[in-house]
């Protein structure tokens, strides 16, 4: 878990480009950024945003992600070792049983 500041501007920034579309409201759900012409729906193109200062962060404090495809239950550590545990309700239990195809 990677914290972004909450003032980051995540949906007026385009992926793309980096322009900065600061005439942007909050009901415009689609934009298209005037400097590089590419077409954005304001959910989607936040979570790139989001997504990339999540990992210019990490690179910013020299951290490395080791990528599997393991699932995590439980009590977790984050990147800046402070525990993180989901919600009673978020959690789930796996069995692993073979299964044939």
């Amino acid at each position: 878990l990677i914290l972004v500041d909450r003032y980051f501007p995540s949906s007026k920034l385009c992926s793309c480009c980096g322009y900065k579309n600061i005439g942007l409201e909050l009901n415009d759900r689609e934009w298209t950024c005037p400097k590089c012409q590419t077409h954005h729906h304001r959910d989607i193109n936040a979570s790139k945003n989001v997504e990339r200062e999540g990992k210019r962060i990490l690179r910013e404090n020299n951290i490395t992600i080791i990528s599997n495809n393991d699932t995590a239950v439980g009590t977790t550590v984050n990147a800046f070792g402070e525990d993180v545990r989901l919600p009673l309700g978020d959690q789930f239990s796996m069995n692993y049983e073979s299964i044939a195809l």
